[in-house]
């Protein structure tokens, strides 16, 4: 494998920044790993483990989640086949469900509270807000770049849209894996930790 000094060699089989993406989805994979272990470890602690319900919230915002997984793909076969008016179609669609499971993963949040589960708390409720909160902070990262592509698309919409956006194929491939974190996290807690 090798690269030239001037240009990025074509005949290589994934481009550096999709490399870097997926390096990137490997450190989050050992960063929720490593939160998922020690609340294991620590519901160990018998003595001081306090059962909690999952909110309801969590459950409606993982469908939407899911959801949002299928129109962000859909946003990408409309790209590929210069479907300008289903691509920002999907893509609302997509930013609408985005900012709906952020609302649901707020309203759960507000539902512990109602449980009097705090994030100061017992480590029992603690590590829900730690590691939801964790996945909803690069969850929002991935809504900024949606935002960014739409903008960015919207304002070369006489031009020909390039139909091989690595951008959008980057998001793509973060949104999807996003989306498996956040149903790891939910079946986590729902069937392993809190059952």
């Amino acid at each position: 494998m090798m690269i030239s000094d001037n240009n990025f060699d074509t005949n290589l089989k994934i481009h550096p920044k999709m490399f870097a993406l997926y390096l990137g989805m490997g450190s989050m994979v050992m960063f929720f790993a490593a939160l998922s272990s020690a609340l294991l470890v620590k519901r160990g602690d018998f003595k001081n483990w306090v059962h909690v319900d999952i909110p309801q919230s969590f459950f409606y915002s993982t469908f939407v989640i899911l959801l949002s997984s299928i129109t962000m793909h859909l946003m990408l076969t409309s790209l590929k086949n210069s479907l300008t008016k289903k691509y920002y179609l999907f893509g609302l669609l997509t930013l609408l469900l985005s900012i709906t499971f952020c609302y649901l993963q707020y309203n759960g949040w507000n539902q512990l509270k109602e449980q009097n589960i705090l994030l100061s708390g017992n480590p029992s409720g603690s590590y829900i807000y730690v590691i939801s909160g964790f996945h909803a902070l690069h969850y929002l990262f991935g809504i900024l770049f949606l935002l960014l592509l739409l903008f960015r698309f919207y304002r070369k919409q006489k031009l020909k849209l390039n139909t091989s956006s690595m951008g959008l194929n980057m998001l793509v491939n973060y949104w999807h894996f996003i989306g498996i974190v956040w149903v790891y996290i939910f079946l986590f807690f729902k069937f392993i930790i809190y059952k």
